[in-house]
């Protein structure tokens, strides 16, 4: 027999300290099961309560064959996503962005629309008309994507409204980029371990955080290779940003020795310690060397204002200017997807990234 679609009853319960309380109740193999939702501060109204506990009716009512007969909201939807996908998936400074976005964007205007009437054509004017920077949208749209790409998995929708919204991702400005007189003039002005810091970023192309997560372990110096494996952000050791982040790159025989001299002048050269360890033992924070060292050497060095990443657009930037085959410049870079580069050629070989990788060091450094 076809189990019915379970409502659950929601009541509130009256409570001698402090505000009442929203309950919920359900049955669930013949037992009575209850949850708190929230309180009456939290939760005023029976609708804003209703639509509190939509989830938790999406959830057990998950195995239910009647479920796809009962509509959800996007709301709902984000509850579920934020209870079921964000733990598995997600870094700590990712979730916390997440929350944002929905609390800020996506909830206060779609929060009570059912996802069947989500049509691209409603997102992508509410696209158009939102008041922010076009990185703020894209971030949205992006989530959104994700978020609409969850209930299809989940069978809650068949297609993903957000697929066909058009949005233009230009850059309001040019990346700022370095020329390679202008690094050999910032590295005149740093000292250590910055120095060896700014030549490995440089020269490697990597994001701050992966270079950061670097231990001695990642660099075999005899095959001369390093292994891009793990990143740190705000102090959490996590993966790589993508699965195509983790890759192995050739190591320059000349950026070699400035990395065995820089591990000679430490004390810690386990293969479990990290490259750049601060007096802890642990990565430092990128904001306090950014602040305290890169950008006064920047303005010595009269070449204006610089960031983390403004090493990895010049790793790019003279990629392309050297020639170097887009899928070269996929493979070096890391990227998912190959679009990201220019989609032109299938996978490089490493010896031809082993030769762009040197040219980038004699351009940038020892030339």
């Amino acid at each position: 027999m076809q189990a019915r679609y379970q409502y659950g009853n929601l009541m509130l319960r009256k409570r001698k300290k402090g505000p009442d309380v929203w309950q919920f109740r359900w049955t669930e193999n013949g037992r009575l099961r209850s949850v708190l939702i929230g309180t009456v501060e939290k939760l005023p109204t029976r609708a804003d309560a209703e639509r509190a506990v939509e989830h938790h009716r999406i959830k057990i009512n998950a195995e239910n064959a009647q479920q796809q007969f009962h509509s959800v909201t996007v709301g709902a939807l984000i509850d579920r996503f934020n209870e079921q996908h964000v733990p598995r998936h997600c870094r700590k400074l990712t979730a916390s962005v997440y929350r944002s976005l929905f609390e800020r964007h996506i909830r206060p205007n779609w929060g009570v629309k059912l996802l069947e009437n989500v049509k691209t054509m409603a997102l992508e004017e509410w696209f158009d008309t939102m008041p922010h920077s076009r990185q703020v949208k894209a971030h949205v749209r992006g989530l959104m994507h994700t978020l609409f790409q969850a209930a299809i998995r989940w069978e809650m929708l068949e297609r993903n409204p957000v697929d066909l919204v058009r949005q233009s991702r230009r850059r309001l400005k040019t990346p700022r980029t370095l020329t390679p007189e202008e690094f050999k003039a910032l590295l005149a002005e740093l000292t250590e371990p910055c120095k060896t810091m700014a030549i490995t970023i440089a020269c490697l192309g990597l994001r701050v955080s992966e270079l950061l997560g670097l231990q001695w372990g990642d660099i075999n110096f005899e095959k001369l290779t390093i292994r891009i494996q793990r990143s740190v952000v705000e102090g959490e050791v996590n993966d790589t940003k993508t699965e195509a982040s983790q890759s192995t790159l050739p190591l320059d025989p000349d950026l070699a020795e400035v990395l065995m001299s820089h591990k000679g002048r430490r004390l810690c050269g386990a293969e479990s310690d990290f490259v750049f360890a601060g007096a802890s033992g642990k990565p430092p924070w990128p904001d306090g060397l950014l602040t305290d060292h890169l950008k006064p050497a920047a303005v010595r060095a009269g070449i204006g204002n610089i960031g983390w990443h403004t090493f990895r657009h010049t790793y790019s930037t003279l990629m392309h200017a050297l020639g170097t085959k887009p899928a070269v410049q996929k493979e070096l870079l890391r990227h998912a997807d190959i679009r990201t580069t220019l989609n032109i050629y299938t996978q490089a070989v490493s010896e031809e990234k082993r030769e762009v990788a040197s040219k980038i060091v004699g351009a940038l450094w020892k030339n």
